[in-house]
């Protein structure tokens, strides 16, 4: 996928990846739509809460923040939401809303065996139509975490003053 010359020069914020999928439980084919977060988490994984609709040619997802997700099994990565789509229009138009309602906007269209993203307009998300370019340049897009420095924190001024008091 060719990535505009603006994009490539501009912090991301969020990584989509979109492609043919085939959900085995369903015996159906459709388009898988995965996006994740350019920074990574080092003490927890999240999920990314996402409220989406789909309207005739409108995929609309709204980010609605990161929550824990439902195993309390702590682990690092970035944050992810994914889900397949089932028959969806050949050609349509996803928007992408985060918070303070900014957009990223892009025009997919399905073939058999492929995506293809055309007009994408966007200053915080980088758009992937293969997985083997997602999963390889990974490395590049990602944040890594810092690492948080231990804090010691001193007692407050009231619990100094209590410990101060003593009767003989």
């Amino acid at each position: 996928m060719n990535v505009p010359m603006a994009q490539k020069n501009q912090i991301i914020e969020y990584r989509l990846l979109v492609q043919p999928a085939y959900d085995e439980t369903l015996k159906k084919n459709g388009i898988l739509f995965l996006i994740e977060t350019a920074k990574q988490f080092t003490n927890f994984s999240y999920v990314i809460d996402v409220n989406d609709t789909v309207e005739g040619t409108q995929v609309v997802w709204i980010l609605r923040g990161l929550r824990a997700p439902s195993m309390n099994m702590p682990a690092t990565g970035t944050a992810q939401f994914h889900k397949i789509y089932f028959d969806l229009p050949k050609t349509i138009q996803f928007t992408l809303v985060k918070k303070g309602k900014i957009k990223a906007e892009t025009e997919f269209t399905t073939l058999k065996t492929s995506v293809r993203s055309t007009k994408t307009q966007s200053t915080f998300l980088k758009i992937y139509t293969d997985q083997n370019e997602f999963q390889t340049k990974r490395v590049d897009d990602i944040v890594m975490a810092e690492p948080k420095p231990d804090i010691v924190r001193e007692p407050s001024p009231e619990k100094k003053q209590k410990t101060k008091k003593t009767k003989h």
